[in-house]
């Protein structure tokens, strides 16, 4: 009987923690759009970058890259990130990145 007892107490606090995490779910800051975040991206050897946003926002690092010896242009996103978490993302080949820039993701 007495298992029985705490066992629906348990279930009582559980039930009551799962209602205020839901309750109190819906006070998320918005997300600023990606220009406005501060992002900073970072160059990797001249073949990588990485980016990440100081303030909330989804982002993703996007790549330019060139391919020889066949000259061509193709572009790299990294994973949509959010916030301070890095989007990385690389070339294909050494030396083949030609440009870099953060967007929404």
């Amino acid at each position: 009987m007495l298992s029985a007892r705490r066992l629906v107490a348990g279930a009582a606090v559980a039930a009551a923690t799962a209602t205020a995490v839901i309750a109190g779910g819906g006070t998320a800051q918005a997300d600023v759009p990606v220009w406005q975040a501060n992002c900073h991206t970072y160059n990797i050897f001249n073949t990588g970058a990485m980016a990440n946003c100081e303030l909330p926002t989804w982002h993703q690092v996007k790549l330019t890259c060139v391919a020889w010896p066949v000259p061509f242009v193709y572009w790299k996103y990294g994973p949509a990130q959010y916030g301070q978490n890095q989007s990385w993302a690389s070339c294909d080949s050494l030396n083949a990145l030609v440009g870099i820039e953060v967007i929404q993701a």
